[in-house]
């Protein structure tokens, strides 16, 4: 793993999947935002912040704990799903990462050839999950995340959690472009540094 001033690269799965890591905290944004999907007190804690968005009606809930029962499945299957594709992807095109990442920005979705440093976001599992993960598209299986938030509102400036994420999000996608990580084999060469 490489430490280039405030960020590092981690290797989730070989050559496919990877997380930045921030002020060198030790906890790279794939292991953080897993953990804080299966801690009760911490999803008990945020629900409680952000009730009124919970019952606005956006979702279908009708409980705190409900939303922390939803929560702690979807996430289990959402990190198990990307860590099966991330591997399937190395052979088979069809069932790769690109399958479940979506640019964030859905006006990208009918461009081509594909951006580079492609702002992305993959859902959870259930029919419209609150559960995202953002990361950057460098290629067709190769993701680098970013990080990831429970988002309960329609845009991502309504609440500053949300506002933190895109935040992430460009600063990865700069120091990206900074530092010519344009590919596998540069991500492989920067961590070696």
């Amino acid at each position: 793993m490489k430490k280039y001033s405030n960020f590092a690269i981690k290797e989730i799965i070989q050559n496919s999947l990877y997380a930045v890591e921030y002020n060198n905290t030790g906890f790279d944004e794939f292991c953080n935002i897993f953990e804080k999907w299966s801690d009760t007190e911490y999803l008990e804690t945020f629900f409680e912040n952000h009730k009124s968005d919970l019952e606005s009606g956006f979702f279908d809930t009708d409980t705190i704990e409900n939303a922390i029962f939803r929560t702690l499945e979807e996430a289990k299957k959402l990190e198990t799903l990307l860590v099966e594709i991330a591997e399937k992807g190395k052979s088979d095109t069809l069932n790769c990462l690109q399958s479940l990442f979506k640019p964030l920005n859905k006006s990208e979705n009918t461009k081509f050839p594909i951006p580079d440093f492609q702002k992305s976001k993959t859902y959870g599992s259930n029919h419209k999950s609150w559960l995202r993960v953002y990361a950057i598209r460098i290629d067709s299986n190769v993701y680098i995340i970013t990080g990831g938030t429970i988002k309960l509102t329609q845009t991502m400036n309504e609440r500053e959690h949300l506002k933190d994420e895109l935040n992430k999000l460009n600063l990865v996608k700069q120091f990206l472009i900074d530092n010519d990580i344009i590919d596998n084999d540069s991500i492989i060469d920067f961590m070696e540094i």
